[in-house]
């Protein structure tokens, strides 16, 4: 995945921004400890009493205190968030339910265009094969017209030739063939008038553009939303879901560890061991996502099969977004960029995920374990770990 050759440019900061990111920081550090000290003050006066039932208002009093704080540690986590993203989380949420909506309504409006250009393209394509036909009637007309002609010229020159003396079964045969030759002509014109009003009314090319240049446009407002949509969903979540090494819940780590130890340029042993991890870890990829040069963007079909795969995975399955990167270009842009995707996947699987299912995504860092070139290598894994 390697820096994709496109370099992330810094972040302005100002003196007084980075004081107030020290304070923030210093603070969630205090909350974080004391909230700890506290838990361990509470468990410690549960233990005290385990064994004295005259006492269960005690307990209580330290399960409600113990709700509190954990209470307390969300919200001071939300306030940070609301810090460095300059929205409250409420905003954030509403601002994702607005483009959601808006989302819904796009793909309303997608599909009932999509649906008037295949309409129109059915138009076009028969509207193609009736001109075509239409063109063959017109020569078996013209061919007809012609052939009455002849016979009418070919029966008067009978006539003035024989003066009036041609027998009755080669006039008769005359008439009848030039009354079958007008009788196509005028079927053959009939039909020609049919198709000339059929033609009329189907959709003209300059209509047909039209509609797709529209269809264009909706599909490219769409997409933009879309992508806005995962940026929300990285601000939001991307706190929590994103952890380093040794903050992973404990139903990764072994599976973290394992991949860790793979050598990376042995492409045949890496997939020996995955197979050999779905009965050992009961794991295995469920996708792996790939990413076009310094992007972090998913694809619409991206999305669609990272959330089908949360809808159809089992309730207590913990998903591992495991970040890679080449060896190429700058290590710390290549981290940044590989986290961000990571971060990116987990989001969408986390916006889809069933009652019971967990989520985390780590960066394990670069090498050259699914190729020797970058492209390869710029990829995140979706780990299912079975309970």
């Amino acid at each position: 995945m390697a820096q994709d050759n496109i370099p992330l440019p810094p972040a302005p900061q100002t003196q007084a921004n980075s004081n107030q990111q020290s304070n923030s920081n210093s603070g969630l550090i205090a909350s974080v400890i004391l909230g700890a000290i506290i838990l361990v003050l509470l468990l410690f006066i549960l233990n005290q009493h385990f064994n004295q039932p005259s006492e269960d208002s005690d307990i209580t009093e330290a399960q409600k205190a113990l709700k509190e704080e954990k209470e307390r540690q969300k919200n001071l986590l939300l306030n940070n968030l609301s810090t460095s993203t300059g929205q409250t989380p409420e905003a954030l949420v509403n601002q994702i339910n607005t483009n959601a909506e808006t989302l819904a309504g796009l793909v309303r409006a997608t599909a009932s265009d999509a649906a008037m250009l295949r309409s129109a393209q059915d138009s076009a394509a028969v509207l193609g094969n009736e001109v075509n036909r239409l063109k063959q009637q017109l020569l078996q007309y013209q061919a007809a017209a012609s052939e009455a002609q002849r016979l009418r010229s070919q029966l008067q020159a009978l006539e003035q030739s024989a003066a009036g003396k041609v027998d009755k079964f080669t006039h008769d045969n005359l008439r009848n063939q030039l009354a079958r030759a007008v009788s196509e002509r005028d079927k053959l014109q009939i039909e020609l008038n049919r198709l000339r009003s059929q033609q009329d009314s189907m959709v003209d090319q300059n209509q047909f553009a039209i509609i797709k240049a529209e269809n264009s446009d909706l599909r490219n407002q769409l997409n933009e939303l879309r992508l806005r949509n995962q940026q929300l969903l990285d601000k939001l979540n991307g706190a929590t879901l994103f952890v380093s090494r040794d903050r992973l819940s404990p139903r990764a780590t072994a599976l973290y560890s394992a991949l860790e130890r793979i050598e990376e340029d042995d492409h045949r042993s890496r997939k020996n061991s995955y197979l050999n991890f779905n009965t050992t870890l009961k794991a295995s990829v469920g996708k792996t996502v790939a990413f076009s040069t310094g992007s972090a963007n998913l694809t619409a079909e991206d999305e669609a099969t990272l959330r089908n795969l949360a809808a159809n995975s089992l309730d207590r399955t913990f998903f591992l977004v495991v970040g890679y990167a080449s060896p190429s270009g700058d290590s710390a842009t290549n981290e940044t960029l590989s986290s961000k995707r990571a971060t990116r996947v987990a989001s969408i699987i986390n916006s889809a995920k069933k009652q019971g299912q967990e989520i985390q995504a780590v960066y394990l860092g670069e090498g050259k374990r699914f190729g020797p070139s970058a492209a390869p290598n710029q990829v995140c894994e979706v780990w299912q770990i079975r309970p």
